[in-house]
């Protein structure tokens, strides 16, 4: 029975890396190469990033602080050493952001341009960015403010459990998607991780049932060196057919849930 709570629990164990459903990661805005803005001037830029981002984004969204995104990365891990490089699918994946943005400072022809880009983590897509030169940090300040909505507003918005579309033009009412064509990427993440636990518990199943079957081996040793006229002959040969049959039943079991796994990565 204890190995069995333990396979029921792999399914569950595995639910909670899932990417948290409407959450978002604004990464730090960092130099591309050598550092040309100071380190409160990046900070600053980060941060209205983060403040447009919780103003274009409806209340069904969390935006993830610095320190949440600090907090969820182990000290140690290649996530937090890149978190000053441009890795942000990685991280988004890491921490169980469902989306991520990543923002670069660099210079070019004598101005400095500012790339932010807006990603989905689990398929690593590209759902936005803008690019701008200013000569100076102020300007790089003003097009973030302009621009950063309108680069949030590519993210779909949750109402009711249904997706709107959000490329609409300044007065025009945003139309709902069609649900076969909008809910497609929902059930393909959640197709990915029903198949993941059924593939796991698939897997536990037939693991049991290979322990059962060394057991089974060891009871029936454990039968054949008895006299046939002991009083525990008849106890011992039933734990070898207990033994036998709980191995069958998982080997069996195991196997239905691993097609099971393997049909729905197939059908999403």
């Amino acid at each position: 029975m204890t190995h069995f709570r333990k396979i029921l629990a792999l399914p569950l164990l595995l639910t909670a890396f899932a990417p948290a459903a409407n959450t978002v990661a604004v990464l730090e805005i960092v130099p591309s190469g050598e550092m040309t803005l100071k380190f409160s001037e990046y900070r600053h830029l980060t941060d209205e990033l983060r403040t447009r981002a919780r103003e274009a984004l409806p209340g069904g969204y969390t935006i993830l602080t610095r320190d949440n995104i600090m907090s969820l990365l182990p000290p140690d891990s290649e996530e937090a050493q890149c978190l000053a490089e441009a890795c942000a699918v990685e991280i988004g994946r890491a921490i169980g952001a469902e989306y991520v943005t990543q923002g670069l400072v660099g210079e070019f022809g004598g101005m400095l341009t500012l790339t932010v880009e807006l990603y989905e983590s689990i398929s690593g897509n590209l759902l936005g960015s803008f690019v701008t030169e200013s000569k100076d940090v102020m300007g790089l300040l003003k097009t973030i403010r302009e621009k950063a909505p309108d680069l949030f507003a590519r993210m779909p918005k949750s109402v009711s459990g249904e997706k709107l579309a959000i490329d609409f033009k300044p007065g025009e009412q945003p139309k709902k998607i069609d649900p076969q064509i909008g809910g497609v990427e929902k059930k393909s993440n959640a197709g990915f991780w029903v198949a993941l636990a059924l593939d796991a518990l698939g897997a536990g199943l037939i693991y049991y049932g290979y322990a059962q079957n060394s057991e089974a081996s060891d009871r029936f040793d454990d039968y054949m060196a008895l006299e046939a006229s002991s009083s525990q002959f008849g106890d011992s040969w039933k734990k070898v057919e207990d033994a036998r049959l709980a191995r069958n039943i998982s080997y069996v079991a195991g196997g239905v849930f691993l097609a099971a796994g393997i049909g729905v990565h197939i059908w999403f």
